[in-house]
């Protein structure tokens, strides 16, 4: 599979909402309330990988279980069977496609803060069986209401899925097709960071687009990099993520480094704002301070969420190594920080293969994750690419799900 396309014949679109809504009802036969689509799937801009015979969805197909009020939620193992079951019977129909699940109920939708992930589910989000009028529940917000960091954390978190993919190659001559989609979301979601940081947000890819291309031939002020480049990167790939021309080739996918070096320019950007830093500041300087402002209620709750997302049990041999962690910032801006500093390192490390480059100092960021190792590492004796999958670990365990 090499291509990338908007699949018409069988629509899987169709297909996936209509698997998970039946089966959703099957499994949950009492205090079902409303199965909700999110994501690029509801805004109509999934991309598909596809052949003669099968397609495959890049992305994950979100979807969002909502319970009645008086409804116990199932338990997680529940939901994860329903998620397997899901995607069983997908494949079986040629749809290869990982689904994403979350049980919820009413009170989670009313007590949704302003975030892109609210407004976009209120804009966009199908309610594909039960209540129609289900994401009525989410308190009303604008765009503009919508906080910096909340495009900041989004920056991040396309970083880190990309550090995933990259700690996976050998070189930058063997760029492989994750390392190629999620260098495309990287760049698009880039822009939606940048947007919202300018008081321009839009909900969809296509929009975002025509506002940044906007911007770049009416905005004097000073930019964090040259807008018309950045602009013309954004709309092409943006026409290959909606299937509108063919997929970047091997040759022609996103360079590495001019993608790091044009990243790290708006990273460093939004961070002063956010900061309120002098431009002169180094990137240890603007982590420490993002690190260090932030409120200690805002700090103590990372830590909670990470207590309890790990279990009793699981918790009491990490509760040492927290304690001392806590100190120093919430896991969230610990994480961030550790995924920033390596993957502005990315250019440097593939190219002289990283070893000793800075080893002592990989060593130094893993101790202050949550949990400071992982035994998963395909490479074990490569320090840097052991502290990548680190990161990657703990941002799934503890980030991923939640906003804590």
């Amino acid at each position: 599979m090499s291509a990338v396309a908007k699949v018409s014949s069988p629509d899987p679109e169709r297909q996936i909402a209509q698997a998970i809504s039946e089966l959703s009802v099957r499994a949950f036969s009492t205090g079902l309330r409303s199965v909700v689509l999110t994501g690029s799937l509801a805004r109509g801009e999934a991309t598909w990988f596809y052949d003669d015979s099968s397609a495959r969805l890049a992305g994950d197909a979100d979807v969002l279980i909502v319970f009645e009020n008086r409804a116990a939620l199932p338990p997680a193992d529940h939901v994860a069977r329903l998620k397997h079951q899901a995607e069983a019977h997908l494949r079986a129909e040629g749809i290869h496609a990982e689904v994403g699940l979350s049980a919820v109920d009413p009170g989670y939708l009313r007590a949704l803060q302003p975030h892109i992930f609210a407004y976009e589910l209120v804009k966009h989000g199908k309610v594909i069986w039960g209540d129609t009028r289900i994401l009525c529940l989410v308190p009303p917000f604008s765009p503009t209401d919508i906080p910096l960091e909340d495009g900041f954390r989004l920056l991040l978190n396309r970083m880190i899925e990309l550090l995933d993919a990259v700690c996976e190659i050998d070189s930058y001559g063997s760029v492989t097709e994750k390392v190629r989609y999620r260098a495309m979301k990287l760049v698009l979601d880039t822009c939606t960071s940048y947007l919202l940081f300018e008081g321009q947000y839009e909900s969809t890819y296509r929009e975002r687009a025509r506002r940044l291309g906007e911007l770049a031939t009416t905005t004097s002020t000073s930019q964090p990099l040259p807008l018309s480049s950045f602009a013309a990167r954004v709309a092409e790939v943006t026409r290959v993520k909606l299937g509108e021309c063919d997929a970047l080739t091997e040759e022609k996918s996103t360079d590495l480094t001019e993608l790091i070096d044009e990243t790290h320019s708006i990273w460093r950007w939004e961070l002063d704002r956010l900061t309120q830093s002098e431009s002169s500041a180094s990137d240890q300087e603007l982590l420490h301070k993002w690190i260090v402002d932030q409120a200690p209620s805002a700090r103590l709750r990372g830590w909670a969420s990470i207590v309890k997302r790990s279990g009793t049990v699981q918790s009491l041999g990490h509760v040492p190594h927290w304690i001392v962690a806590a100190a120093k910032g919430s896991p969230r801006r610990l994480i961030y920080a550790a995924a920033s500093e390596l993957f502005f390192a990315l250019p440097a490390l593939l190219s002289s293969d990283g070893e000793p480059y800075h080893e002592s100092r990989w060593r130094q960021l893993s101790a202050k994750l949550p949990v400071p190792t992982n035994s998963g590492s395909a490479l074990p004796d490569c320090a840097w690419r052991r502290l990548g999958n680190s990161i990657v670990f703990n941002y799934r365990c503890f980030l991923e799900a939640t906003r804590s």
